[in-house]
């Protein structure tokens, strides 16, 4: 079996919405067994987190508000590596999970907050989602500014939110890292806010340094059937761009010229014409394809971004598979996303619970075990 870098590496996932289990998506991509403890529906509705974002987890039902509970989740805390969590600041903690709590009973647990404004603010009791952050750090405005609108508009992927958990994921493997030097876990604070501003970081480093901002992007060329974009990138690009759209003596001081030569270029000529014109010449540019268009793409299929699950038996749902690449190793999914509760059982009597002790915690509500369960 190919190995997989976060093997032996368990993970508790306490998580919703998105940010959250994007993070924990990552790692279980790594081969971490991330375990999500999810409450029973009525308490918390449906806010679990999207399916395909839970892909390659296992998941256990339980009720955190019992005594019970409580109990069953410091158990498996006690042994875990890594406790992830993102429910509004302070939620766990009062429900006696929360990191001092954790921390007493297993030192060496990493235990990652995802909150909107941090947990050591003035603000981190506000509650946040991802379009907060769109919003406060200046995400939307930006974005208006590009455009040149006189409305903004709001970005059809909730961009805080995957930033946010990119920056969890990192934060995670750092502190396990550190953990091997140290001995000790440690607490990592990650907030949507400092996520959304750092993403944007690039353009904010000139207006911090006493700049007016200047707003960029991409040229967007119209094709007779579709758009394409074409960057020509540094100076010594422009020569090849400008002998490609028949004008070979423009430069990148003529950027605006070459630009107007570009539009009236690309509205002549379909969008396959105009693709392999530039890329016979060199040019970067990229072809506007619908998401049906883009998942069918043939680099896609030989980048292996596209998986059947479950592996050992092809034919199963595609799914997007993790970005990350090693010579040395395997990254997932593995498996599909989970049923609330499909493996509470088996994860009860990974970590040392009697048959008849989950016996009495089903019978009491306090965990469940869906009907059906797949219980590897």
């Amino acid at each position: 079996m190919a190995r997989h870098i976060l093997t032996g590496i368990t993970v508790l996932d306490v998580t919703q919405i998105v940010a959250g289990p994007y993070a924990t998506r990552m790692l279980a991509d790594l081969g971490a067994d991330v375990i999500r403890i999810e409450p029973p529906a009525a308490t918390f509705g449906e806010q679990r987190g999207r399916g395909g974002l839970n892909l390659g987890k296992r998941s256990i039902v339980l009720d955190l508000k019992q005594p019970a509970g409580l109990e069953v989740a410091l158990r498996l805390a006690d042994s875990a590596d890594v406790l992830v969590e993102n429910y509004r600041p302070g939620a766990l903690a009062r429900l006696g999970l929360g990191y001092d709590a954790v921390r007493a009973r297993n030192p060496r647990l990493v235990y990652a907050t995802i909150s909107g404004f941090g947990t050591d603010t003035s603000f981190g009791e506000r509650p946040a989602y991802g379009a907060t952050a769109h919003a406060e750090a200046g995400w939307l405005w930006v974005q208006q500014q590009a455009q040149g609108g006189a409305e903004p508009f709001a970005p059809g992927i909730t961009v805080a939110d995957i930033a946010t958990g990119m920056n969890a994921c990192t934060a995670v493997l750092a502190a396990l890292f550190d953990r091997v030097t140290t001995g000790a876990g440690q607490f990592v604070n990650i907030s949507l806010m400092d996520s959304q501003l750092a993403f944007l970081g690039e353009i904010a480093g000139p207006v911090l340094g006493g700049d007016a901002f200047r707003p960029f992007r991409h040229g967007l060329q119209k094709t007779q059937d579709g758009y394409l974009t074409v960057n020509a990138g540094p100076p010594r690009n422009w020569q090849r761009l400008a002998g490609a759209v028949g004008d070979p003596g423009a430069t990148a001081d003529g950027a605006e010229a070459v630009s107007k030569a570009v539009t009236g270029w690309a509205e002549g000529l379909s969008t396959a014409t105009a693709a392999a014109t530039l890329g016979d010449a060199g040019v970067a540019y990229g072809v506007m394809h619908t998401l049906d268009e883009a998942l069918a793409n043939p680099y896609f299929a030989e980048r292996g971004m596209i998986r059947e699950l479950p592996l050992e038996n092809p034919g199963g749902p595609r799914v997007v598979a993790s970005p990350l690449r090693f010579s040395q190793a395997e990254t997932g999914p593995w498996r599909r996303a989970p049923e609330p509760g499909e493996h509470t059982r088996a994860i009860l009597e990974q970590f040392g619970f009697e048959t008849d002790h989950i016996d009495a915690l089903v019978h009491n509500r306090v965990v469940h075990q869906s009907t059906g369960s797949d219980t590897r």
